[in-house]
């Protein structure tokens, strides 16, 4: 069976959706990289969860507004599906940073 003109739409839209997760969190965090070099002062690590809050927020704006738009549940349900697997790798790398005592304050960062 072909799949409809709405079918397509909805999944068209929930794939966008989704793929708006990663922008909203990169433009809030650093990498997970940069984070378990840095992630050393519980300011930081409150910054941090912080940015994870607003970019969320805005990610499930705009699945929100997918699955309003596509009168379907799908778009908002891959945009959750992307934004917890992103959220789980933020704070993995914030544990990892806290437990393995590598994470130094960015002002106490030697220089070349």
């Amino acid at each position: 069976m072909a799949a409809s003109q709405q079918q397509l739409a909805m999944l068209g839209l929930g794939i966008m959706a989704a793929a708006e997760v990663p922008n909203f969190l990169a433009g809030m965090l650093p990498s997970t990289m940069t984070i378990g070099r840095f992630a050393a002062e519980p300011e930081d690590r409150l910054r941090l969860r912080r940015g994870e809050v607003v970019g969320g927020a805005l990610s499930l704006a705009v699945g929100v507004a997918a699955s309003l738009i596509s009168e379907s549940a799908v778009p908002f349900m891959l945009t959750v599906a992307v934004l917890a697997i992103l959220i789980w790798e933020y704070e993995r790398a914030i544990r990892l940073a806290q437990k393995s005592g590598t994470a130094q304050p960015i002002n106490a960062q030697a220089t070349l």
